[in-house]
């Protein structure tokens, strides 16, 4: 690239992608850490928001505050962020073990504990369960609570 070239925001964000550790480039580290406001943004919203869409949004906030030389977050950090395994980690893992897990993280977050059993009825409803598979899930759910 010439010289003037390097200059342009647009190069740069190329370059950094592309450059080595070792270059002297400022732009070949990682994205700086998650701020306490995205960290609050991510626990708030990354259960209802896809991790893409969230991901693109503090990558957006972040560019307004460092400015288009910033290095973008990647998913790693937000998997990292948010305790969650890559999709391709999750993948084949529907045992009953990875179901405890899950639980038992639903549990610590408060999750499992605003889930009533009228809760369960509307799911079963809006999804169209089967009594059988409404019959599991209450099994499952309610008698992990009471655990």
């Amino acid at each position: 690239m010439c010289g003037s070239c390097k200059t342009r925001p647009e190069v740069r964000r190329l370059g950094s992608a592309t450059a080595s550790p070792g270059s002297g480039d400022l732009n070949a580290g990682s994205a700086r850490a998650f701020t306490l406001a995205e960290k609050s943004l991510i626990r708030k919203v990354h259960g209802y928001m896809p991790a893409q869409q969230l991901l693109d949004l503090l990558n957006e906030r972040l560019l307004s505050d460092l400015g288009p030389d910033a290095r973008p977050y990647t998913m790693q950090q937000l998997y990292a962020e948010t305790g969650e395994e890559s999709p391709a980690a999750q993948q084949g893992e529907h045992d009953w073990a990875s179901l405890r897990k899950l639980l038992m993280r639903a549990k610590v977050a408060g999750v499992l504990d605003t889930i009533t059993e009228q809760i369960i009825n509307d799911f079963a409803v809006v999804f169209s369960l089967n009594p059988k598979q409404l019959f599991s899930l209450k099994d499952i759910v309610l008698q992990v609570k009471v655990d």
